[in-house]
């Protein structure tokens, strides 16, 4: 039986993480800083909630194997997630110490791609632990 605490919690960053990408694709359309500090603000809130659906993943573990590898890492739910996690954080940490990534060609390609690159391992990461959980 899985807890119930994991699956309420998880929801959250996949939504955040989602909006704060969004957030920082509008900035770069529409050259707005509220965008920009939106983004900032629902990463930082990614991140936080983010980090307390890893501990209940981790207390989930022991119940059902979020870490038991199958064929590969990448058929792996937790460490989908955590790939996903370290990608963000990344992200995260150079937007808030870089603050004219966003006005630098190169950079801002680079910082799109990884985030387009995040939300891709957040999404099948979140679809294998919704396989793991028996809801698909």
């Amino acid at each position: 039986m899985i807890s119930e605490f994991h699956p309420l919690i998880i929801h959250f960053p996949i939504a955040l993480f989602s909006v704060a990408i969004l957030f920082d694709l509008l900035f770069l359309i529409f050259n707005k800083k509220d965008f920009y500090t939106g983004g900032w603000w629902t990463m930082l809130f990614a991140l936080i909630s983010s980090t307390a659906a890893t501990i209940t993943g981790f207390l989930d573990d022991k119940l059902i194997g979020h870490f038991t590898f199958k064929d590969t890492i990448w058929n792996t739910h937790g460490l989908v997630q955590l790939f996903s996690f370290v990608i963000f954080l990344g992200l995260f940490t150079w937007r808030t110490k870089d603050h004219l990534l966003f006005h630098n060609t190169i950079k801002k390609t680079a910082y799109t791609l990884t985030s387009s690159l995040g939300l891709f391992f957040l999404y099948y990461g979140s679809h294998l632990g919704a396989i793991l959980s028996g809801r698909i």
